[in-house]
């Protein structure tokens, strides 16, 4: 029982992490996939920085408060009003709402990234629990960037997908076109 490998159903393994986001998993049968998606890395970056400004922006409150009564600045007003609070629970509660602010902003940032997942046989664009994109080898025309937005084209001329995605463009371009899939507008 010690030789045997669980969860042997499995199609793929994780092998490899890139500093883009994209990762390489490896299937049972020989070829290999690209993800383009946030790693735990990145999202725990993303949150230490959103809830990092969020406790420094309660903190310093009030001397944005004094920055806003010297500059005309959007919401400088309600800055300025937030900030002649001084009692002592307002003072440790500012940099509590600003955690949990950051938190919040942590978790809009990530959901609202687009994972793509590039194998041999198919393109997936999308989580798995959110009823992701297939889009098969077979119906597949061609794929270009238009600008930020990855477009990819069925064999029909019709657009697929036309969104933003996970990774630089050009190890998205080197996926596609290390597969064997069209690259390039038409």
């Amino acid at each position: 029982m010690a030789d045997r490998e669980p969860n042997t159903d499995r199609k793929s393994t994780p092998s490899a992490s890139g500093p883009t986001g994209a990762s390489t998993t490896s299937a049972t049968n020989g070829s290999a996939a690209s993800v383009f998606a946030l790693g735990r890395a990145d999202i725990v970056v993303i949150g230490a920085i959103c809830v990092g400004v969020g406790i420094a922006l309660g903190f310093f409150l009030p001397a944005l408060g004094a920055f806003a009564a010297k500059f005309p600045i959007p919401f400088g007003d309600v800055v300025e009003k937030l900030s002649q609070f001084d009692q002592a629970w307002v003072v440790i509660a500012r940099p509590i709402v600003g955690a949990v602010l950051g938190a919040i902003a942590t978790f809009v940032i990530t959901a609202s990234t687009t994972p793509l997942h590039i194998s041999n046989d198919e393109i997936i664009i999308g989580r798995p629990d959110d009823h992701p994109l297939r889009i098969s080898r077979a119906s597949f025309s061609t794929a270009y960037f238009d600008g930020n937005d990855l477009t990819i084209l069925t064999e029909g001329g019709h657009q697929a997908y036309k969104g933003d995605v996970e990774g630089k463009k050009d190890k998205v371009a080197e996926a596609f076109t290390s597969r064997g899939y069209r690259w390039g507008e038409i």
